[in-house]
């Protein structure tokens, strides 16, 4: 009787842990940003000994786990043969603490029309504020990276495009692209259209700089 009676505090004890554990789980996500950061977090951290990983579900996938103290030590990019045309480049960036940082970012480069031409969109989200930075930048044929407005804002109109037009795009592939695939395999609260609790906030890059 003891045992048993043993065994049914260990196993009441267990379940409410386990709630205590899910309701924890629950509580932290404010968006569909907060849902992809924490899942591979989690799947780093310890979930791989039971859970598999969401992204392993999706084909097409570059899965670069790195245990160096590299920035970009854990990335997954799309292959470029399953991109549509008008997208160069498309992948996630995670920062697993990486000094401080616990951040997930989505980068992309759009083909300009009727050119060689790329243009970079990067979006960063921050679990600690849940805001979401979107910014640009250009590299050109030398391989130099420009940040500034003033120098994206010059190249893109070289070009017949402007800030609001590439922004608009870029949207349409975090939307339509990115979290539609994540939405897909993922039992995600949110949606394409409804993101959560999330700022976004617009930034030029010499503005980091700043931080």
């Amino acid at each position: 009787m003891k045992r048993k009676r043993l065994f049914i505090s260990i196993f009441i004890a267990l379940c409410l842990s386990f709630g205590s554990f899910q309701y924890y789980k629950y509580q932290r996500i404010h968006n569909i940003f907060d849902e992809i950061y924490y899942e591979e977090s989690d799947y780093h951290n310890y979930s791989f000994l039971w859970n598999g990983r969401a992204f392993y579900q999706l084909k097409g996938l570059k899965i670069v786990d790195n245990d160096s103290q590299e920035i970009s030590i854990h990335s997954i990019d799309y292959e470029s043969e399953d991109l549509p045309n008008d997208i160069q480049f498309l992948g996630y960036y995670f920062y697993f603490g990486f000094q401080g940082m616990t951040k997930v970012g989505v980068e992309m480069r759009l083909r300009i029309p009727d050119t060689e031409t790329t243009i970079n969109v990067e979006y960063l989200y921050d679990v600690n504020n849940q805001q979401l930075e979107r910014f640009m930048w250009y590299q050109d044929e030398k391989h130099v990276r420009y940040y500034h407005q003033s120098q994206v804002e010059a190249f893109l109109e070289k070009h017949g495009k402007t800030v609001e037009d590439i922004r608009k795009e870029a949207d349409d592939v975090l939307r339509n692209k990115v979290l539609k695939d994540w939405t897909s395999i993922y039992s995600s609260r949110f949606s394409t259209k409804n993101w959560g609790d999330v700022t976004v906030k617009d930034i030029w890059r010499d503005d980091l700089s700043k931080n």
